[in-house]
């Protein structure tokens, strides 16, 4: 996950400060519960008259010194409300200081350290989720896989620092193009892919991949430095490319790299059958 990335600043902070500042909900329920016992056994007293019964032992028994003792009693019922009060409190701070870092521990292990995008793993658990979704409700369900063209000069050129920016830059126009509900992520390299779980049909899933031909092959901007890559999209839709998983990610790689430019001058067999673009 990229420091830049939003998720990692919120997750650091929670581990750092232990969630959100007290008093919240649970504390404040916490205190309105001990002052609901205090009260309640205050009135239990009071109508046993337990006050009364402890005047009069004491006004009998004067030598025995009840009062101090009472006192006594009083102070360490006090001092151990207290206690309960404060220990409760770091309980809550250590419980929500070990959520923060059991859920970005889960993060980290389904999104990409460098782009913040999600990665192989965390691709395959929406492609699979969004195929049984599509197969319960009779809907078409997408995959595109996009690799960058020309990255690998950049990289050489100018160094591993510039490739990364390119990347960085590269998933945020990825993310950014990505419909409502779909799962962008990196799968390796400058390769990218993303699961759109509900599409009407191809002609939708082609119109995106053109989008993000188009913009993946924008000149960019970094510091000094004019670079330029492009893209080939490959796309698969469910039912008609695959069943399963392995199905649909097989022809969308099948299409990507037949519609690669340095294969057939930019036409391939996923091309043929409308199922790839390249840049």
């Amino acid at each position: 996950m990229s420091k830049n990335d939003p998720r990692w600043t919120l997750d650091s902070s929670e581990i750092a400060a232990g969630g959100r500042q007290w008093p919240d909900r649970r504390m404040l329920a916490l205190a309105g519960f001990w002052i609901l016992l205090v009260g309640v056994l205050f009135a239990l007293a009071v109508k046993v008259e337990l006050f009364e019964w402890l005047y009069e032992v004491t006004r009998a028994h004067e030598d025995w010194q009840l009062d101090e003792i009472l006192a006594l009693l009083l102070c360490i019922g006090v001092a151990s409300l207290a206690f309960l009060a404060i220990r409760t409190r770091q309980l809550t701070h250590e419980i929500r200081r070990r959520e923060a870092a059991e859920q970005l521990a889960h993060d980290s292990a389904r999104h990409d350290p460098l782009t913040g995008l999600a990665n192989g793993r965390r691709f395959r658990e929406a492609l699979s989720q969004a195929i049984e979704n599509a197969g319960r409700s009779r809907l078409n369900c997408a995959v595109l896989f996009i690799d960058l063209d020309r990255f690998k000069p950049v990289n050489d050129m100018h160094g591993h620092a510039i490739g990364d920016e390119v990347l960085i830059d590269v998933a945020q126009q990825i993310a950014q193009a990505a419909p409502a509900g779909a799962t962008a992520a990196r799968l390796g390299g400058d390769e990218f892919g993303i699961v759109v779980p509900s599409v009407p049909g191809r002609e939708s899933v082609l119109f995106l991949s053109q989008r993000l031909s188009r913009d993946i092959g924008k000149v960019r901007q970094l510091g000094e430095r004019q670079l330029e890559v492009g893209a080939t999209v490959g796309i698969a839709v469910f039912p008609e490319d695959g069943l399963d998983a392995n199905a649909l990610i097989s022809a969308a790689d099948q299409a990507m790299y037949a519609a690669k430019p340095s294969r057939r001058g930019m036409l391939g067999r996923g091309d043929l059958q409308g199922s790839a673009i390249a840049n």
